[in-house]
């Protein structure tokens, strides 16, 4: 399984049952291609695309749902701190944010894209990325209670 899949699937659903359902159909999807002879040059932004397409999807379903019980989150596996924070912490901050500045932050740090990658996988712009992403950025370091300019979160962009 490529890396972090789940995890970006679990930060736009919010539930480890769906992100795994979500990866899981990502994958089922990928082996069904390759068996009709289909070339996929990147791998990586392939399931990337797919795999954000499909939990977009399937929010949008759950959205008509009603839920009748909430689930927990996932183990610590499905996630690694940025430079040192806990897990947990980092979680409670990023949940603080719009699902765009998630998704765009799961990209880079824990799929390791730059903005480039991210504008391809996202159907932006390269510059519209980059400005995304600094946004986001900005939104998670005061989602920590750091101020501008602060680096004691560690939190910081890869350009």
């Amino acid at each position: 399984m490529l890396p972090g899949i789940h995890g970006l699937c679990f930060r736009i659903l919010g539930r480890d049952a769906d992100a795994q359902d979500a990866a899981q159909e990502t994958f089922a999807r990928m082996c069904a291609e390759v068996r009709k002879g289909t070339e996929i040059r990147d791998v990586k932004k392939w399931a990337v695309t797919v795999a954000m397409n499909r939990a977009i999807d399937m929010k949008r379903v759950r959205g008509r749902e009603v839920e009748l019980e909430p689930e927990l989150a996932p183990a610590a596996e499905t996630a690694e701190p940025v430079d040192g924070l806990e897990i947990e912490l980092l979680r409670k901050w990023m949940g603080k944010l719009p699902e765009r500045y998630r998704v765009v932050l799961h990209h880079h740090f824990y799929m390791d894209m730059k903005p480039q990658e991210i504008a391809e996988v996202m159907g932006l712009e390269p510059g519209t990325a980059r400005v995304l992403l600094h946004r986001a950025i900005a939104a998670l370091r005061t989602a920590a209670g750091q101020g501008k300019g602060s680096s004691e979160t560690g939190v910081r962009g890869r350009e």
